[in-house]
């Protein structure tokens, strides 16, 4: 309740007494993952000077690292990550999370998916403000199921945070369910610097969704002519050194 609630003196003084930093509430949220969600960097700082489990999930597979990336913290994410925080842990699928929500009669999925699309358009750039602003909260919440921290990231725009996850091996194409890898958020959205950013760390260009759509296709569609014209350079290098 301390940590959640931004009371650190009185986290202070409870650490003192060595207690379990890992006791949860039934909803499987640690003193860690609550610090992260509410943004406290003084009390994450506190609680992992006394190794809690840094990796543990919460309902839904929300863990310490994937709030601290959702709140766009870049303090925090370094810390966790520098404490081997697993940068490789998404978020539950669509379908594990309509479970979960069956089990826990306190939760529906419809305010989950509000609580979602609040988040994007809450406190975020304008430019992903915008964007999600003209979708529904359908969309919100396929954005956010079975993502990884750097699908996160790469939606939300934040360079700083991609470079680190990046720089703390985050798998650069990992797939959700339907084949996306963070490069298409970045391409739908027209993140131009961090789009050039994944291209230079090898991100695989020719990887597909399920529906068949390429990272350049989405670029098209969406009418980024710059991240356009670097899909296509990035293919044509791949193809001069493959044939070389």
């Amino acid at each position: 309740m301390a940590s959640s609630n931004g009371h650190t003196d009185i986290v202070k003084l409870l650490l003192e007494r060595n207690p379990n930093v890992d006791l949860c509430y039934n909803d499987g949220f640690s003193p860690l993952i609550h610090s992260c969600l509410s943004n406290n960097t003084s009390i994450v700082q506190l609680l992992v000077k006394h190794k809690p489990d840094i990796n543990s999930q919460a309902l839904f597979g929300f863990n310490a690292l994937l709030l601290s990336v959702q709140n766009e913290n870049v303090e925090i994410t370094k810390l966790l990550l520098e404490n081997n925080a697993d940068c490789n842990i998404c978020i539950q699928s669509k379908e594990s999370i309509a479970d979960t929500v069956n089990n826990h009669p306190q939760y529906t999925l419809d305010k989950l998916k509000q609580d979602l699309f609040n988040v994007f358009v809450k406190n975020k750039s304008s430019h992903v403000t915008d964007y999600v602003n003209k979708k529904s909260v359908d969309y919100a919440f396929d954005v956010v199921a079975g993502s990884s921290p750097l699908h996160f990231a790469c939606f939300e725009g934040n360079i700083d945070i991609v470079s680190c996850l990046l720089d703390h091996n985050a798998n650069i194409n990992m797939t959700k369910e339907d084949g996306t890898t963070p490069l298409f958020l970045h391409v739908k959205i027209g993140h131009e610097d961090i789009v050039r950013l994944l291209l230079d760390k090898g991100a695989d260009t020719q990887i597909c969704r399920l529906d068949g759509a390429s990272p350049l296709t989405i670029a098209t569609d969406n009418g980024h002519t710059s991240i356009v014209m670097m899909l296509k350079i990035t293919q044509r290098k791949k193809k001069v050194k493959l044939s070389s």
